[in-house]
């Protein structure tokens, strides 16, 4: 069983590796007076292509934990999106 404290606050499935620099900083996280929040690689991928291609942002943290990933790193999924 994963030790809860290593599992990622935004998926809550994701482990998070342990030293906390090597996790993907939040996007939700980019004001001036935030405190930094660090998720999983994958989430942090997903939160990339969420502002990307929606450009509103990554899920906000009051919806947190997500249900699963908005974008899966698929070409088709990419593709169909770019359309």
């Amino acid at each position: 069983m994963i030790h809860p404290s290593l599992l990622c606050p935004r998926c809550d499935r994701h482990t998070m590796r342990p030293n906390q620099v090597e996790n993907a900083l939040s996007r939700t996280t980019r004001g001036v007076d935030d405190k930094a929040v660090y998720v999983c690689s994958p989430c942090g991928t997903d939160e990339g292509l969420q502002d990307y291609f929606e450009g509103e942002g990554a899920t906000p943290q009051s919806e947190w934990p997500v249900k699963g990933l908005t974008y899966e790193l698929s070409n088709i999924q990419i593709n169909e999106r770019i359309k």
